[in-house]
């Protein structure tokens, strides 16, 4: 599993029963989730000091401190909104995608619960209940208008947005789906209503909402399954796990279109495969281990009936250090990709329109031992390197959406450091340190920035912005129970 559920999950899943599975039945498809709704849970004390958007702890509450020291350590707060909700470890994050309109956020935490709230006032919309253990995944569908979280008790809970177009506020329970025994990862389709989830009993599953319905359950895999994503263009599904093996899905089929097996000496990537992540094209798949090694794996034949080809290997982390992030990274606006026709469906595999450019081969990889490495894949050769104090837990490229954007060389990195960085990918130069976290930082999200600041007119929290901004906000989850907004 990733270093941010590792964290402190094992505490977590000793402290639940899973209940008896859940179906879906006219009063759950009725139920409307109301933001005071916390089944009767009381609130915890509130210990820190938020006056400004500060905190003061002791230093002997920070990982590095030696001991036999009772100085206080005041830690500057750079954010400029805070989300106090969950309270206890928060494990994911991400953003609407029509980011920033609306300026929304979904969360998911140690408190068996997900939250969508705004990242101008850090207010809350919805709690997102009915899981009986931690809440590590969540996200929004590629439309914005649905929302999942997955939990370590086997459940995807669904939602739905409700009211006019600009409306936003307000969202119901729509399906409660059950499948592996525990959930590791879930994503949407990048183009459907489709969702997609790895479990640790080595299966996975896929329905279609807003009914539902289970259209496929996949087995090939011998362990738990770590990680997975459907390609850009959403005519495969990729998977991999802790036994090793790399598989190649068709989503309309349950047989493996391709497989890459442990046994296979150039691709065997000792402790298990922890990450992955496919290339704009749908061509290129890297692979991270939980040893550290990666691995350069091209899937451009596999609808040819070809196999999949292991092209390379990355050496760079340390060797035992688990690889926890990977992000390619577009610098120069060459992406190559592919758009659906007016008439095709997203599982269709109907015709698409090619774009004629060239692929993306910059890559950036993220370890537990604080390294982070930005490569040129076409060369096997690293571009430059950057470092954090501690283990690096995410990576977000600064990506700006839109057909006439112009890509962006940044990325940013969270950290069980306690902080978050902004690097320029060209050069391995850091641009910016944001800090506010006492614990560490275990998940991260990045969107457009659209100049809101809280309380900048009265002295609150945004009183802390840094001049005008660069373009992006930056979302990071805390150890500590925290979700913080930052500008960058």
């Amino acid at each position: 599993m990733d270093l941010q559920r590792n964290l402190n999950l094992a505490e977590s899943s000793d402290l639940h029963e899973h209940d008896e599975p859940e179906g879906i039945n006219a009063e759950d498809i009725e139920e409307v989730v109301e933001l005071g709704d916390d089944d009767g849970d009381e609130p915890m004390d509130e210990d820190e000091d938020e006056e400004n958007g500060g905190y003061e702890v002791q230093a002997g509450d920070l990982d590095d401190h030696d001991g036999g020291d009772d100085m206080q350590q005041t830690i500057e707060d750079t954010s400029i909104a805070a989300f106090h909700d969950h309270r206890s470890s928060v494990f994911t994050v991400a953003l609407h995608p029509s980011y920033p309109n609306p300026p929304l956020a979904i969360s998911g935490g140690e408190d068996d619960a997900g939250y969508i709230w705004s990242t101008h006032s850090g207010e809350p919309l919805a709690k997102l209940s009915g899981h009986t253990d931690s809440v590590i995944a969540a996200g929004f569908n590629f439309k914005g208008d649905m929302a999942a979280t997955g939990g370590m008790d086997g459940r995807i809970r669904v939602w739905r947005r409700r009211g006019g177009e600009d409306e936003w506020g307000a969202w119901e329970f729509l399906a409660n789906l059950e499948g592996p025994d525990e959930v590791v990862w879930i994503e949407w389709h990048p183009r459907g209503n489709v969702i997609a989830a790895g479990g640790t009993d080595s299966t996975v599953w896929m329905w279609t909402l807003p009914l539902g319905k289970t259209m496929q359950v996949f087995s090939g895999h011998t362990a738990a399954v770590t990680t997975g994503s459907f390609t850009p263009d959403g005519k495969k599904l990729i998977t991999a796990s802790e036994d090793g093996s790399l598989i190649v899905w068709d989503p309309r089929s349950p047989a493996p279109v391709a497989k890459l097996q442990a046994s296979d000496a150039r691709f065997n990537l000792p402790g298990g495969i922890t990450k992955l992540r496919i290339s704009p094209d749908s061509r290129t798949v890297i692979i991270g281990g939980a040893a550290g090694h990666l691995r350069i794996v091209s899937i451009a034949h596999v609808d040819d009936e070809g196999s999949i080809a292991v092209v390379a290997t990355l050496a760079g982390h340390e060797e035992g250090e688990s690889v926890e992030a990977i992000e390619f990274i577009d610098l120069f606006g060459v992406t190559a990709g592919s758009a659906p026709t007016p008439s095709s469906s997203a599982l269709s595999g109907a015709a698409t329109a090619t774009v004629p450019a060239k692929p993306v081969t910059t890559v950036i990889t993220g370890a537990t031992d604080g390294k982070g490495y930005v490569w040129d894949i076409s060369t096997g050769k690293m571009r430059n390197s950057i470092s954090h104090d501690a283990a690096i837990t995410s990576i977000v490229v600064h990506s700006r959406p839109g057909a006439a954007a112009m890509p962006s060389p940044l990325f940013s990195t969270s950290s069980a450091d306690h902080t978050i960085k902004t690097w320029d990918a060209r050069s391995g130069a850091c641009i910016g340190t944001q800090t506010g976290f006492t614990d560490g930082v275990l998940a991260l999200a990045v969107g457009r920035d659209d100049g809101y600041t809280q309380g900048a007119e009265t002295g609150g929290i945004g009183a802390y912005a840094r001049g005008g901004g660069a373009g992006w906000k930056l979302v990071g989850a805390g150890d500590e129970g925290v979700a913080l907004v930052f500008r960058v």
